[in-house]
């Protein structure tokens, strides 16, 4: 059989940055394109070159984590996405090798590489059913579920983030100037939509938490908002430099009821704690 490098590369390119994208949305994060791209090419120069080399779990693994460090570095959560990226890899893999067997189409070829020879088609099958296992574990399988959650697509300068968001009815924070409820966001969850320098420039929201009764938080006035698949119209975000507690889950808190437009009444106002 003749291995083609350029196909090796291209086809491990393709197929990483959907792994890469796929952990990302598992995890409710926003990374830029740019970032998973260039990991993709990491993962694709490894797949050229490992022909050439002798087999390494230790550089397998070496190879993942300079991939995860690749695409999402910055991110806020650099090592939980390249963890949940090598659980999506093993979980495709699996299912690649499930399909091989029962196809009958396993080949092992020169220096103990072991290849599936199966259709494109068959390929995407593999990785959309990868996908949706992950999603049922991760997303579904969750301490907090259902309405307790909730999908928002922030709208900025004409780029956009998706983000998931725990309802919190201890959120009160409102918008001086619409009255509207405003939801707190890691600003690493939104990718590159505003740089650490442009979040210092934009006027500030007082608030206060738990061992913080003094604080304030970065306003940003974002062209629109879809929480749930129901738009929202133009909306303010709270800015912070951390995800909500231990940032497992979570990019930040929603404010219960502020889809319906509702309005935050007093003058103490919460964020998170």
């Amino acid at each position: 059989m003749v291995i083609y490098v350029e196909s090796v590369l291209a086809f491990n390119f393709l197929l990483d940055y959907l792994l890469l994208f796929g952990a990302a949305r598992l995890a409710g994060r926003t990374v830029a394109r740019r970032r998973l791209l260039f990991g993709a090419a990491v993962g694709g120069a490894y797949a050229a070159v490992q022909l050439f080399l002798p087999r390494s779990a230790l550089l397998l693994l070496l190879a993942l984590a300079v991939m995860g460090a690749a695409a999402f570095s910055g991110s806020g959560r650099a090592v939980k996405l390249t963890l949940l990226f090598f659980l999506a890899s093993c979980g495709f893999a699996g299912v690649v090798v499930l399909l091989g067997q029962g196809t009958g189409s396993m080949t092992r070829l020169a220096r103990g590489v072991v290849a599936a020879d199966l259709p494109w088609g068959i390929f995407l099958i593999a990785a959309g059913l990868s996908y949706l296992l992950l999603s049922v574990v991760f997303r579904f399988g969750a301490a907090r579920t259902g309405r307790e959650v909730a999908e928002a697509v922030i709208t900025y300068r004409g780029k956009t983030a998706r983000v998931r968001l725990l309802r919190d009815t201890g959120n009160t924070l409102s918008d001086p100037a619409t009255g509207l409820g405003v939801p707190v966001v890691d600003r690493h969850a939104l990718g590159g939509l505003v740089s650490k320098e442009e979040a210092a420039a934009l006027p500030r929201i007082p608030y206060c938490s738990v061992g913080r009764v003094d604080g304030s938080l970065p306003l940003l006035r974002c062209e629109a908002m879809i929480l749930d698949g129901k738009g929202l119209g133009a909306r303010s975000v709270a800015l912070t430099e951390r995800p909500p507690g231990d940032g497992s889950a979570y990019a930040g808190l929603w404010c219960e009821g502020c889809e319906k437009g509702e309005k935050n009444a007093g003058t103490t106002q919460k964020a998170m704690g």
